[in-house]
């Protein structure tokens, strides 16, 4: 049931944001899957969908999320670091998920552009969604 849900709220999103049609507005049609993945919780979690607006040169204090992110690229390129591993950009058109609790840093590696998101986030009620920790001197 809960990922029916999130199906759901995922397409309302995507053809909000009018994904589903060519960049080049040609009349073909198409149907990628752009990520995907299980969701296993049955313990109340809730699902949240945000639109996140992040101006050029953006960087996020050292931080760890509560919930499961499902992260889609709307516009920009998003820069991201998860604790024991390669620093990953993301461009328009990307998806990537970020596992709770997982420390990272996340940035807008452009000085001149923005970037903005698509957040579907998997997690408790009410919880805090970002969660900044101190970062470890190396």
């Amino acid at each position: 049931m809960a990922v029916d849900f999130f199906k759901a709220l995922f397409l309302m999103l995507l053809l909000g944001t009018s994904i589903f049609t060519n960049a080049d507005n040609s009349e073909t049609q198409y149907n990628d899957i752009l990520f995907q993945s299980s969701i296993t919780e049955t313990d109340g979690s809730e699902v949240l969908i945000r639109e996140a607006f992040f101006p050029a040169g953006w960087k996020a204090p050292y931080h760890y999320h509560n919930g499961n992110l499902f992260i889609y690229v709307i516009e920009g390129e998003f820069e991201v670091t998860l604790e024991g591993e390669e620093t990953k950009v993301y461009g328009a058109g990307d998806a990537l998920q970020m596992k709770a609790r997982i420390k990272m840093d996340a940035r807008n590696p452009s000085l001149t552009s923005s970037l903005k998101l698509a957040v579907f986030q998997v997690g408790k009620p009410n919880a805090p969604f970002v969660v900044p920790v101190e970062q470890r001197a190396d």
